[in-house]
């Protein structure tokens, strides 16, 4: 347990080292590819901090094979008669044998020679209190994650349904083939959105808003969202949630989640980039920017 409590604590500070570092790069860089290669060292640090044991032994950790080396033998000594003659043989005491109480005798002794009655109850060491708080945070993030999950699941079942326009399917099949997509995720529209998402890991999903998207914005919107399950970034923000809810004592880890948020939509907008003239950037950018918008919109509202 006491390994446990140094390894998450050594995990925590080296981790937020990390994120201090990378978020004092991730201003300073201004490489073309600088978020795609943050995303892939926030990947690596994400899956050393999801494990939270030591990577070495115990230094008195036993051997798995044990080799008894021999010994030399013993040399049988000759007895020595007592000096002052003969000595009695010691009875025990009545009632005591070995230690233990007979029938009879005085009170029982252990075997350190403290009375059994003087044996005091201890409570939860300081090692243990910590670590059933630090279990309760992270059960606690994790049934919270699973539950907001299991809503949104039910939102989508009641409010979602395939998409019908020929224009989105159209758009949709002709950038999974620029994309050299083999699987692709399903086209839904969902009432109540404001701006498309990706949704889902084992079965994903490209939700539409209602009504409210066509032509060269539904085009860019489509490839920004295809981009995110070409790149998987699904995954890697599952795998940071999964790290904020083992150091949820740790403010850092809190701000990583959004710094990954932060990166993977750079790296993927990096992506979509390049399959596009230039002379389309500013138009990509430009829907991008209303998306946006429209988000920090409807978050305002609720």
């Amino acid at each position: 347990m006491d390994r446990i409590l140094l390894a998450l604590g050594g995990l925590a500070l080296g981790g937020s080292a990390a994120v201090i570092a990378l978020a004092l790069t991730g201003r300073s860089t201004r490489g073309r590819y600088g978020a795609r290669w943050r995303c892939w060292v926030w990947l690596l640090l994400c899956l050393r901090l999801a494990v939270p044991l030591p990577l070495m032994p115990r230094a008195d950790a036993r051997a798995p094979i044990q080799v008894d080396l021999p010994t030399a033998p013993a040399v049988p000594q000759p007895p020595v008669p007592p000096a002052g003659g003969s000595q009695l043989p010691v009875q025990p005491s009545p009632g005591v044998q070995g230690g233990q109480t007979v029938p009879g005798g005085g009170p029982a002794v252990m075997p350190s020679g403290v009375p059994e009655d003087s044996q005091v109850r201890r409570g939860l060491s300081w090692p243990q209190l910590l670590m059933a708080v630090w279990l309760t945070g992270a059960a606690a993030m994790l049934l919270w994650g699973l539950w907001a999950h299991l809503r949104f699941l039910r939102y989508l079942r009641r409010w979602s349904s395939p998409v019908t326009e020929d224009a989105a399917i159209c758009a949709f099949n002709a950038l999974g083939d620029q994309l050299d997509l083999d699987g692709r995720p399903r086209l839904l529209v969902c009432q109540g959105l404001k701006v498309p998402m990706l949704a889902g890991a084992f079965r994903p999903a490209i939700l539409l808003p209602q009504g409210s998207m066509s032509g060269e914005e539904l085009g860019f919107s489509l490839l920004h969202e295809l981009t995110h399950y070409r790149r998987r970034d699904i995954w890697l923000k599952m795998l940071a949630a999964w790290v904020n809810a083992l150091y949820w004592f740790d403010p850092l880890m809190w701000y990583m989640v959004r710094l990954v948020e932060r990166d993977t939509e750079l790296a993927c907008d990096e992506d979509a980039l390049r399959r596009l003239p230039r002379e389309a950037y500013s138009a990509y950018g430009q829907t991008i920017l209303t998306a946006v918008a429209r988000a920090q919109e409807k978050a305002g509202q609720a």
